[in-house]
């Protein structure tokens, strides 16, 4: 429990940081980000519940167009597993929106819907699957070296599915009933962008 807090209130101080000031050109069309983290997750079912009590390590990807200054639109990967390998295992696809709430990039917030799955590997021959609709929202900040179109992105997550059903081969009973999981996630991504052709130095002048 204490993980989830420290994830919430490092999501609560960057949030209070992203408001906008003023408008600036936010310097690329596209993006992509691929990265690695830690996550805590809270996994129910009928007649079972485990709390935020597991923990373990996390995979995070985007790559998106940008189609405002604000705006851009991409798809994601947010993966979360529990060592060691004969364990849960969520997975989730979106189509997101990538906003800044300043034009100059910094500070984005993130929002999606996709394709979830759920994994329970209980021996190295039996593994109960699930697929569902799967919702995910995120917070981050990309941090582009001077000049640069490689940079860094700290992101945190949520992620919820409720998957309803995980089964083995078809045919046999049910695994879990009312299968439904909340990731929390923190990571860090190695970004690239593809910038919009440079505007004219400050101290050029205007014909």
């Amino acid at each position: 429990m204490q993980s989830v807090r420290s994830l919430v209130a490092a999501a609560v101080i960057l949030l209070a940081y992203s408001f906008p000031t003023h408008a600036q050109d936010n310097g690329h069309d596209g993006w992509g980000v691929l990265g690695v983290g830690t996550g805590a997750a809270n996994i129910a079912c009928n007649g079972c519940t485990s709390g935020w009590n597991l923990q373990g390590p996390t995979l995070l990807g985007t790559v998106g167009q940008m189609i405002r200054p604000h705006l851009g639109v991409g798809i994601g990967l947010d993966q979360w597993w529990l060592s060691p390998a004969d364990s849960e295992a969520t997975s989730l696809g979106t189509i997101l929106l990538h906003y800044y709430p300043l034009v100059r990039a910094g500070a984005f917030f993130e929002a999606g819907v996709g394709y979830s799955r759920a994994e329970v590997r209980l021996d190295h021959t039996r593994v109960a699957k699930g697929r569902g609709l799967g919702l995910m929202a995120a917070v981050g900040y990309d941090v582009w070296p001077k000049g640069g179109d490689i940079g860094f992105t700290p992101r945190l997550s949520y992620v919820y599915s409720p998957i309803g059903t995980l089964k083995y081969a078809a045919g046999s009973p049910p695994f879990a009933t009312g299968w439904r999981h909340q990731v929390l996630s923190a990571g860090l991504g190695v970004g690239f962008r593809n910038r919009q052709q440079s505007e004219a130095p400050a101290d050029a002048k205007v014909l």
